[in-house]
Parts: structure tokens; C-alpha cells; sequence
């Protein structure tokens, strides 16, 4: 029953967040107005995407001390070696953003007159990519040693953290250069937290090299970059596109209930996150399958009234959040990105269990095989039915990916 108590508590760690994050999130809407607040969102999917700067390193860490958990001296060996890595390519992520912020300012077809406040909040968002990654690192070591308990506690206050400091700074002065500076902030804090909970390994540990141990970690970790790669691009992209397509005026009457989306994400994340260190270090087969139905029939109880509640009473929960902006169009578009949430929450399961046994190459080759059709299934739909069609392509690949996902893993159930 761990792994329903790792969940929980991993639950919890995103319960008081998202109390926070989800108002926190309107009163941005209404302060910054609809545009800023859509740039806003797209700073966020900038750091969600920033990820692929890790090249695997950070589920491959979770896998290796799930596997060396008590090995003390090769742990300090995977805990250097991907620490430096990650914070050199960090460095690089973040020079990169720096120095092409005009331009990617440019493609989200941002009014003129707002042009500037987006490519100077884009230069400050930059300092936060190595503070990303490599809190993401240290986490990892919790997370592998299933500790659980103190990484949701941690969750809890940092999540907070994230939504609040935003607003913060917007009441400080009300222009997307200060909400993004609340965010960089708040994930300086982030990491010094994480490295509080961490310092004796990472200490000892030092920024040391491994060649063997990188060798190892990019193994695996390799195939989890290709994935890096192309899923933040499946689920980010849709908002670029948007903008891109049809201008950033739009594109928060996508991103508010894409947004909600995501943050209802948590809850398969946190069975997903629970039952891969336990299905990596798995030698049963019975004992694998026992614990991936249990999950996913959990995951069908709490997702699949998540949705019934959209689909009833999502353009009064739109209004109440955002405010009579999004009423109409907004609350259609959630019902449709709940459907897929529901496929996504499922699709955690057999993902994981690809994943642990060292297949992630398997989970590269599916994302490979989905992009091209995702994305001109993306355009040609955004063009058709403009941010509805966004929705109905975000969905679809869902259901996708949880059709393909399963079949991969039931093959390597026999």
C-alpha cells in the first residue's frame, strides 16, 4: 500500500499550491490584463520547456538512486556529475533566452506598444532556467529514496511560494517585468530550500565528474532527452502557435483553462512519481501488474468526476476565476482539455512502467512518431477553429498517446 501512501502524499504537497496558485492566477488575469497574462502563461511553459536543457538527467538521477539507494559513495558520484552538467546547461538555456528575447517576442506578435516590457521580462526569466534545473536535480534525490514525506512538505511551501511572489510583486507595480522578477525569485528560494534538505549528500558530493557514472546516466537518460524534446513541444506549443496564429490579445482565453488543466496534472503526477522508483526496482511481474491497475483505477475514480464537473459547471467556475472575460468560448475549451486530462492521467501509468524497466528509447520512438501528425493536426485545426481547435488537438493526441503508450507496455507485460 506504499505506493497509494506515496501518492497521497505527493497529493498533498500540490494541495495548498493550487488553494493559492489558482486565485493567485486570476488576480494576474485581471491586473495585468489579457494579453500580459497570456504572455505571462507562455513565460511558464518557457521554464516547463526549459527542462529538455537537463538532457534526462533528472529521471534518470530518480532511477539511479532508486537503484543505489544504499550506496552512499555512488550516489555521491550521480549527484555531482549531474549537477554539473545540468548547471552548465543551464548557463547555456539561459544565454540563449537572453540573447533571443526580441526575437522570440517578435513570433508571439505582441502589440508594439508592449514589445518591450515582454523582451526585458524575457531577459530577467532567463536567470531562472539554472535555478530550475538544477533544483530539479536535488529534488531527485528525495524522490528516488522515496522520502516522500519531506519532498511534499517542501512542494507545499515552494509551490506557495511560486504563485504568491508574482502578485506580490505586481501590487508592487502592476507591468509583466515585475510578476516575471517575482518568479525568478521565488525560484532562487526554491533552490535554496532544496539544497538545504539535500546539503550533506550534495556537500559531500562536491562538483565533481564520473565519466562511468555520465556514461550510465546518459544511457538512459539519452532517450528521456528526445522525449524532453518533443513532449514540452506537444504540450507547450499549442500556446505559441496560438499567439503566433492568431496574437497574443488571444491567447489567454486559451492559456486560463489550459493553465487549470495543468495543475489538475498533480494528480496523475503524483501516482506516476510514487510508482516509478517502485516499478524500477520491481523484480516481480505479478507484483509490477498488481500495482499499475491499482493506480489506474484510482486514477479513473478521481479523474472522470474531475471532468463531469467541467463539462456541468465550467463556464460559472471560468467567470468566477478569471472574471466575465472568459465566459462562452473559455469554459467550452475546458471541457474539451478536461477530456484529455483524463487520457493523460492513464496514460502516466503504462509511461512509468516503460520507463522503469530502462526502455525510455520505447517512449522516445512513440513522441517521434506523434509529433508530425500532432502538429499538423495543431495547424490545421488552430486555422479551422481557431483556440477551439487548439483544444481538440491537445485531446486527441491524448487519447493517442494512452492507446500507444498501453499496447508498448502490455507487449512487455507477457
Amino acid at each position: 500500500m506504499s505506493i497509494i501512501k506515496n501518492s497521497i502524499w505527493n497529493v498533498a504537497g500540490y494541495i495548498v499550491p493550487a488553494i493559492i496558485t489558482i486565485p493567485a492566477l486570476g488576480l494576474l488575469g485581471r491586473v495585468l490584463g489579457a494579453e500580459m497574462f497570456g504572455v505571462f502563461t507562455l513565460a511558464l511553459a518557457i521554464v516547463g520547456y526549459a527542462s529538455i536543457f537537463d538532457v534526462g538527467l533528472t529521471r534518470a538521477v530518480i532511477r539511479e538512486i532508486s537503484i543505489f539507494r544504499d550506496e552512499r559513495e555512488e550516489k555521491k558520484k550521480i549527484i555531482s556529475t549531474a549537477s554539473l552538467l545540468v548547471l552548465i546547461m543551464g548557463i547555456v538555456a539561459a544565454l540563449i533566452i537572453y540573447f533571443f528575447s526580441d526575437d522570440i517576442t517578435s513570433l508571439l506578435k505582441i502589440s508594439p506598444a508592449l514589445h518591450l516590457h515582454v523582451v526585458n521580462s524575457l531577459k530577467i526569466l532567463a536567470l531562472s532556467i539554472p535555478l530550475f534545473l538544477i533544483t530539479q536535480i536535488w529534488l531527485a534525490i528525495l524522490e528516488g529514496e522515496e522520502r516522500f514525506g519531506i519532498l511534499n512538505v517542501y512542494k507545499s511551501i515552494t509551490g506557495s511560494l511560486l504563485s504568491l511572489l508574482p502578485v506580490l510583486f505586481i501590487y508592487i507595480k502592476p507591468e509583466l517585468e515585475y510578476a516575471i522578477a517575482g518568479l525568478v525569485i521565488s525560484r532562487l528560494l526554491c533552490l535554496i530550500i532544496a539544497f538545504f534538505l539535500c546539503k550533506s549528500i550534495v556537500i559531500e558530493a562536491k562538483l565533481s565528474f564520473s565519466g562511468s557514472t555520465l556514461k550510465r546516466l546518459l544511457m538512459f537518460g539519452g532517450w528521456i532527452t528526445v522525449s524532453n524534446i518533443i513532449s514540452p513541444v506537444m504540450a507547450y506549443f499549442d500556446r505559441f502557435i496560438v499567439s503566433n496564429q492568431l496574437g497574443a490579445s488571444v491567447v489567454a482565453f486559451y492559456t486560463a483553462p489550459s493553465e487549470a488543466v495543468a495543475r489538475l496534472g498533480i494528480i496523475p503526477g503524483a501516482f506516476a512519481r510514487a510508482i516509478f522508483p517502485r516499478l524500477s526496482a520491481s523484480k516481480s511481474a505479478e507484483d509490477r501488474k498488481r500495482n499499475k491497475k491499482l493506480v489506474s483505477i484510482l486514477l479513473l475514480l478521481i479523474t472522470l468526476p474531475i471532468l463531469l464537473v467541467g463539462i456541468v459547471a465550467g463556464n460559472w467556475l471560468m467567470v468566477l476565476w478569471m472574471g466575465p472575460a472568459f465566459a462562452g468560448m473559455s469554459a467550452t475549451i475546458l471541457a474539451v482539455l478536461l477530456v484529455g486530462f483524463v487520457f493523460n492521467s492513464l496514460a502516466q501509468v503504462p509511461f512509468a512502467s516503460i520507463q522503469s524497466r530502462g526502455y525510455a528509447r520505447i517512449t522516445a520512438y512513440i513522441h517521434l512518431f506523434e509529433l508530425v501528425p500532432y502538429l499538423a493536426m495543431l495547424f490545421y485545426l488552430i486555422k479551422s477553429y481557431g483556440i477551439l481547435g487548439a483544444a481538440y488537438a491537445w485531446t486527441i493526441r491524448m487519447a493517442v498517446d494512452y492507446i500507444l503508450l498501453s499496447l508498448f507496455d502490455r507487449r512487455f507485460d507477457k
